[in-house]
């Protein structure tokens, strides 16, 4: 039971590590969190790859939304 616990709990880790590390996608909106939770900063990245963002950057985004990119 206990090795399962163990390995349950490092793929947890590694999924988390490989999410804040991924690059944002052309078109993506998100916000930065504090540790407790806070929205402490957003960013956003154009159709075209701009990025962009106020307020703190922290290790902790959050997408929240996509812009309509390359419609006909």
């Amino acid at each position: 039971m206990r090795m399962k616990v163990m390995l349950g709990l490092g793929l947890v880790v590694a999924i988390a590590a490989g999410a804040a590390l991924a690059k944002p996608r052309n078109g993506e909106l998100g916000v930065y969190l504090d540790p407790n939770g806070n929205v402490v900063g957003t960013y956003s990245v154009s159709c075209d790859g701009v990025f962009s963002y106020s307020g703190t950057r922290t290790s902790n985004a959050v997408a929240n939304g996509q812009l309509f990119c390359n419609l006909p």
